[in-house]
Formats: structure tokens, C-alpha cells, sequence
């Protein structure tokens, strides 16, 4: 685990240009390839097809929080015997100055990643050392965990998404894929594998040291951390090699234009209720026309905060509310629930849902359960009562025996940027939030799902250990086009039976969805068209091998309406993307009119139709970072 705040420091444009499209160094050896993106070996695959998402070292200060690294000094040599990679990583932050070397030593029948990292200085260290990043489409995969005694254990990657560490006590794995064997060696520490998924990362993660082991631990200066991974593949055969190869999707340049072809089909599932997150000011937000609430985090830790705001957080959360025509959805942490609930009373005529959570565990907590729903029922409060996480999935899902049975529905809270801050990281998160929204759903058995607050950045840091809480953070790409396009895959992935509500961002300022003036940003706009069509059916999108899908930039997310079929699109990707779009008999290509969220910041989206032959058929053109609407307006 780890925890991702933002610096302090405003990002420049340069520096938010070199996050969205950060360079990247193509290696390959034989039947290897990889690329070098900032400080991680991603992309790993053999004879074209992938076998490790990522390796890189990380640092971890006492408080899971990750120093920002800097690269310096990449050096790429080729010879006779194979390719040869080092590069320096400087993490500097939150108090940590560590230097980390590492190579990368590629041969015909085994990759090598080396680290070598010293301490500047004292710190406290939650983790140092070289992590490993399973592709999520391992989940299934029979795997044989090799211990350090030389003991053999059978095990799987998990299907379901594991509240706790399949893999521990890890010396060496080995796999098989496609007719070739696999074996990934550890060494310098005593390895274990936890499910990212639980964070919605698109991976499973084998990292050192074991958890079991206290921490965090006294790093001081000098103090040398060592360690390698070796990663070897038995050879293929030539046809199987041959084979191989030919299944990859050709690739490209990263700015060339991606060609998709995709059909909209019939009804696969409706919009979800929409909600914003209240902030501190959430009589700045405009006017949303079927906003289903206006989310309010009440916050009293022992020792610290005390309930003395709530009430002016919601009397201002209940005015604006009542500005959009929505309900309140009270979101109350506290050691005391029961002292609680007569702060909240009040306000429970406008609330349509309310949680409770603990400050030390951020789950809801069995003891007083059923003393709490007894006197919240009692103030004369109707809606539903949410249990679960006000984190992440991962404590809903370590905590599933403890969560209370009979309350009405479950709830917990999704950030892309748990673990790193990387996009290519950030994208991959989209399909994850399905992964954990059917985990969610199968846990809760039967009761429904309320998703969020859904943000960009952690809003707190729910794994600290020295007690001091960190502010909430706010992302530099919130008010950029690109968020508008995350906000709509992370929409069109969470459009399943169950998930009754997704509550998104803020309703103002730097993590909100308009300025202070109620300017709204692009994911403002696009929350605004999206949650007055609440209900309406979605439509399926049937695509070929290249086109949208789970491993697609492109998002499309058809809607029809009383007003005509309304196709949303967006594409998280650095180059443009250009889809051969099959409408349903009716639509009318022709008269397909298209609006980009954020046109003023760059986005880009436009639609024609092919020709006059085929009224169905048109061409819909997507700018990098882009996200829009196309209308089609019902016939008369």
C-alpha cells in the first residue's frame, strides 16, 4: 500500500504536459520488450505478449506517502550478449532524501532488474525496495510460490478480488502462459503479493518487506538497500513464437491517430443518480437539473476536530441542496455515534441517506450499530443507512464479516491515485472500478451500492501511523478536459445493475466541479448533461478486437433519451482517436451534432456522417484528453 498527496506546489504547464505525455524509452532484446516511462520498466512481454505490467523501487515514509522521484542519467547500450539499461531515481519529500541506482540486464532467456538505494539521511520507512506489478488479466492464473526453505505452495491469482495477500513468504513464482514458462526469482528481502484491485489499481503487486513485520522502521543515513528480481521464460517454439507475435496489435507512434470501428446496440443497463461531494462551498455550484445529492462529511476524531461546524456544514449543504432539487447524503465519522446523532436531527428530513464510520478503523462498526440506526429511526429519519468504508474497497472488503447486515445498502469510496500518480496508472483504473463495484455487490448480497466520494486525489490518508492527517488534496488536472474524460469512463464502468449512486468530486474549488464564480469546469458540464438523464437506458457498444473496450482509451456511453439518442465519447489518451460509428436504424447520422467539454481548454470532438447511402453509419473524431456529446435528435 501507499499514499499518493499532491505537493504543495502548483504544477507549471510544462510539467502537466510532461504528466499527460511523459517520455518513454523502447527497449527490446531478443524476444523481450519493454518500455522505460519515468522511473518504472513497464509494458514487460516476451515474443509480444505481455507478462509483467510494471517492476520499479519505491520509498515509503512512515506514512505510506511516496517522495516524488526524478530520473536522471538513463543510459541504453546494446551488445553482443544483450541489452544493457541503468538509470538514477532521486526521491525527495515529506522529509525523505534517498538515492536509488537501477539496471536493467535483458538476455534471449531472462531479464534481470537491479536496486541499489541509500539513504541521504534519517527517516522513518514504511517500505524500500523493488515492486512488481501483475497484469490484472492474471486473475485466474494458477501460480506454483517457491519460500525461502525451498517449499513448493499451489495457489491461483485471485478471481475475486482478495481482502488479504494470496502470496506470502515468497522466494521465487512460476506460471505458464501460452506454451511458455515462466519463473520470477526475489531477491535481498522476504517477498508477498497483495490485490491492488482493492484500490482499484490495475494490478496485483509483489513487493517486500512483509507486512507482518512492525513498522515503520529507523532508516539512517548511509543505510544500503539491495536487492533484484530475475525473470527468465523457457524458449518457444518457433511456430508457438511465430503465433505469439501475430496476436499483438501492431503498434505505433504514440502520436498517431487510433482508428476504432464500434456498433450501438440495444439496452444494457441506465444512468446512474449522480451526486457531488458538498465541500466547503457548495452554494457556488450552479443549478444541476436531477442531481441526486449533495454529499456532506461530518468529521469529529478523538482528540481533534470537535462537532461544533457541523451544523453550519449542513445548513449550507441543505440550502444549495434544495437549489438543484436534491436530498442531502450525511456522511458522519465519530467515536461517539450515539452523542451524534442528536447534531445531525435537524437535518434528517433533507437527508436521503446517512452513514456512519469510526475516525480509528473509517469503517462502520457492529458495537453500536444497532444503537445508532435505532436513534437516527427514532429522530424520525426515513432514508436509507449506508454501512461499509468511508476509505477504500479494501477496508469494505477486509471488514465484510464485521459490516452490519441489515443495514439498507453499502458504500465506499474510490481515488485513482492511491498508489501512483502516473496516467498511464490513472487510465488503467477505469475497468478496476467495475471490478470492485461487482465485488461490492456480491459482498452485500443483494443490497444495493452507493459509490463514493469518487476523486481524483485521496481525500485523507487512511493508512498514516504518526496520527498527523493530511489536508485534502487537490490535482492539477481537475479543471483540464482530461478529467472530464476519467469522470465519464469512470461513469460508463460504474453503469451496472446495483450501483445505485456515484457521488463525484466537489461542488467547487480546486478538487470541485466549478470555480468559486459557478464556472463550471469540463467534468462539470459533463455531470451537469449526465445526471438530468438518471434512469434512461444506456446502450450496449459492440466493438471489434481494436475497438473500445477494456483495454481502449475510448470511452463511448450511448444514451437514449426522450429528447433523441445522445452518444457521450471520450478519449484518455495523449493522441487522437478517430471511430467508424454504427448507429441504431432511426438515428440519423446526418443530423449528429457534436459539443466538447471544455473546447476553450483543447477538447475536441466532432462527428459527420459517411455518406448519404448510409444514414447510420458516421465518423466520430475524438482529440486527445477529449470528452463530449453527440446529439441526435429523436425523429418527429
Amino acid at each position: 500500500m501507499s499514499f499518493q498527496p499532491s505537493t504543495d506546489q502548483p504544477e507549471s504547464s510544462s510539467s502537466l504536459q510532461a504528466r499527460l505525455a511523459p517520455p518513454v524509452r523502447s527497449l527490446s532484446a531478443g524476444p523481450w520488450s519493454a518500455q522505460l516511462v519515468g522511473d518504472e520498466l513497464a509494458h514487460l512481454s516476451y515474443a509480444g505478449r505481455p507478462v509483467l505490467r510494471a517492476i520499479k523501487a519505491v520509498v515509503r515514509d512512515q506514512d505510506w506517502r511516496t517522495p516524488p522521484p526524478s530520473v536522471s542519467n538513463v543510459e541504453v547500450t546494446q551488445g553482443h550478449d544483450g541489452l544493457h539499461a541503468s538509470w538514477n531515481v532521486k526521491y525527495s519529500g515529506f522529509g525523505v532524501d534517498y538515492d536509488g541506482a537501477l539496471t536493467a540486464r535483458f538476455t534471449p532467456v531472462a531479464v534481470e532488474i537491479a536496486f541499489e538505494g541509500t539513504a541521504a539521511h534519517a527517516f522513518r520507512s514504511n517500505r524500500i525496495g523493488l515492486v512488481v506489478l501483475h497484469l490484472p488479466a492474471d486473475a485466474g492464473r494458477d501460480v506454483t510460490v517457491e519460500h525461502p526453505d525451498g517449499g513448493i505452495t499451489a495457489a491461483q491469482f485471485p478471481l475475486e478480488v482478495s481482502p488479504h495477500q494470496p502470496f506470502m513468504d515468497i522466494a521465487a513464482l512460476e506460471w505458464a502462459d501460452a506454451g511458455t514458462a515462466f519463473r520470477l526469482e526475489f531477491t535481498g528481502d522476504i517477498f508477498e503479493t497483495e490485490d491492488q484491485r482493492n484500490w482499484t489499481d490495475a494490478s496485483f503487486k509483489t513487493y517486500s518487506t512483509p507486512l507482518e513485520r512492525p513498522f515503520p522502521v529507523d532508516v539512517a543515513a548511509g543505510d544500503t538497500v539491495r536487492q533484484a528480481v530475475f525473470l527468465e521464460a523457457a524458449t518457444l517454439e518457433p511456430q508457438e513464437a511465430v503465433e505469439a507475435a501475430a496476436a499483438m496489435p501492431a503498434g505505433g507512434e504514440s502520436g498517431a491517430p487510433q482508428r476504432l470501428r464500434a456498433s450501438v446496440g440495444g439496452a444494457a443497463g441506465h444512468v446512474p443518480g449522480l451526486a457531488v461531494g458538498a465541500g466547503q462551498h457548495p452554494e457556488a455550484l450552479a443549478e444541476i437539473p436531477g442531481l441526486d445529492a449533495l454529499l456532506v462529511e461530518l468529521v469529529e476524531v478523538q482528540g481533534g476536530s470537535s462537532r461544533s461546524a457541523w451544523a453550519a456544514q449542513l445548513q449550507a449543504a441543505g440550502t444549495a441542496a434544495a437549489v438543484h432539487g436534491a436530498g442531502l447524503d450525511i456522511r458522519v465519522t465519530t467515536p461517539d455515534p450515539l452523542g451524534a446523532v442528536a447534531d445531525v436531527a435537524p437535518y434528517l428530513p433533507l437527508a436521503k441517506r446517512l452513514a456512519v464510520f469510526h475516525p480509528d478503523s473509517n469503517v462502520t462498526e457492529p458495537d453500536t450499530w444497532l444503537e445508532f440506526k435505532a436513534a437516527v429511526r427514532a429522530a424520525g429519519f426515513a432514508g436509507e443507512l449506508l454501512a461499509g468504508a468511508r476509505s477504500h474497497f479494501t477496508e469494505l472488503n477486509r471488514n465484510s464479516g464485521r459490516t452490519p447486515s441489515d443495514s439498507d445498502a453499502l458504500t465506499f469510496s474510490i481515488t485513482p491515485q492511491m498508489h501512483s500518480t502516473e496516467m498511464a496508472h490513472v487510465v488503467d483504473n477505469g475497468p478496476m472500478q467495475r471490478v470492485v463495484a461487482e465485488n461490492a455487490l456480491r459482498l452485500g448480497g443483494g443490497r444495493p451500492v452507493h459509490v463514493g466520494p469518487v476523486t481524483l486525489l485521496p481525500r485523507f490518508n487512511a493508512v498514516a501511523t504518526s496520527g498527523e492527517g493530511a489536508e485534502p488534496s487537490a490535482d492539477e488536472l481537475q479543471a483540464l478536459p482530461f478529467t472530464a474524460a476519467w469522470l465519464l469512463a469512470s461513469v460508463g464502468a460504474l453503469t451496472i445493475d446495483g450501483v445505485s449512486t456515484v457521488t463525484y468530486f466537489e461542488a467547487s474549488g480546486p478538487r470541485g466541479i466549478s470555480d468559486s464564480e459557478g464556472r463550471m469546469n469540463p467534468a462539470g458540464e459533463l455531470l451537469k448533461e449526465l445526471a438530468a438523464l438518471r434512469g434512461n437506458a444506456v446502450l450496449s457498444v459492440d466493438a471489434d478486437a481494436a475497438g473500445p473496450g477494456r483495454n481502449s482509451p475510448v470511452t463511448l456511453y450511448p444514451v437514449d433519451s426522450s429528447a433523441g439518442l445522445m452518444v457521450f465519447a471520450a478519449n484518455l489518451s495523449g493522441a487522437s482517436a478517430e471511430v467508424e460509428l454504427r448507429l441504431p436504424e432511426g438515428a440519423g447520422a446526418g443530423s449528429g451534432q457534436s459539443i466538447a467539454f471544455g473546447s476553450d481548454s483543447g477538447s475536441r470532438v466532432d462527428f459527420g456522417a459517411d455518406d448519404a447511402e448510409h444514414t447510420s453509419h458516421g465518423r466520430l473524431t475524438l482529440g486527445p484528453w477529449s470528452a463530449g456529446i453527440v446529439r441526435f435528435p429523436a425523429s418527429r
